[in-house]
């Protein structure tokens, strides 16, 4: 099985291949099936890729969706169709138009989706905007000071917490309120702080600092820190 490499200006249709590479300003105008697929420089994908493995550490743009083992993202993408992945983590900057299913998605730098978001394990500690559904079984959030919005969390068990260092302790005179923006979050488990949204629904539901939350529907548990801000409370 051959290979396809573009050094430098250049483009090729689409097909199967061993690895595919762009290093180049390259453009491949079809859809791409292929063990190893991997952008360093500006690439254009008129097509949808399919690989085991997909790595971006330039700038790429892909006109269809993502179907991969592994997706990594440490340069700049943009995506207009679906992302479908075992593992995305995005350490760089991605902008995803469609839905993303998975296993694991891990943000450490700054990602948009247009669409639902349904994984298994959900970490962020970059920022992220979800336009959809966020839906996962655990969903863990670090606050680094960015914003953060979904129109609806869900999960069973789902943690927003402050990331703790001496710098941002310096800085947070200075930094905006609530870094994490729902209209709804609903789970069995939920630990909050630094959040606004409309309302929370759980069995247990702890609202830590810096929250503002509109109504709390809880079954067993409900705590609620003396910076928080809690308009109702409903044991349901």
């Amino acid at each position: 099985m051959d290979s396809l490499t573009i050094n430098g200006f250049g483009s090729s249709g689409g097909g199967t291949f061993q690895t595919v590479e762009l290093n180049g300003k390259g453009t491949i105008n079809g859809d791409v099936e292929c063990k190893q697929f991997s952008c360093n420089g500006a690439g254009t994908m008129k097509g949808h890729v399919k690989a085991e493995t997909v790595k971006i550490s330039g700038r790429a743009s892909v006109h269809g969706g993502i179907a991969a083992s592994s997706v990594r993202i440490d340069g700049s993408a943009k995506i207009e169709g679906d992302v479908d992945a075992d593992k995305v983590k995005i350490a760089g900057h991605a902008s995803l138009s469609g839905h993303v299913k998975g296993d694991d998605l891990i943000i450490r730098g700054k990602a948009s989706i247009g669409k639902d978001c349904e994984v298994e394990h959900f970490t962020a500690e970059g920022c992220f905007t979800i336009d959809g559904l966020l839906n996962a079984e655990q969903v863990e959030i670090k606050i680094h000071g960015g914003e953060s919005r979904a129109k609806e969390i869900g999960g069973r068990r789902i943690r927003c917490t402050a990331h703790r260092s001496k710098f941002l302790s310096l800085l947070k005179p200075f930094l905006p309120g609530p870094a994490l923006t729902a209209e709804l979050i609903e789970g069995d488990h939920i630990e909050l702080a630094n959040t606004t949204a409309k309302i929370v629904r759980g069995n247990t539901v702890i609202i830590g600092e810096n929250c503002d939350i509109g109504l709390v529907e809880y079954k067993e548990e409900f705590r609620q820190a003396k910076s928080a801000k809690v308009g109702d409370s409903q044991n349901i």
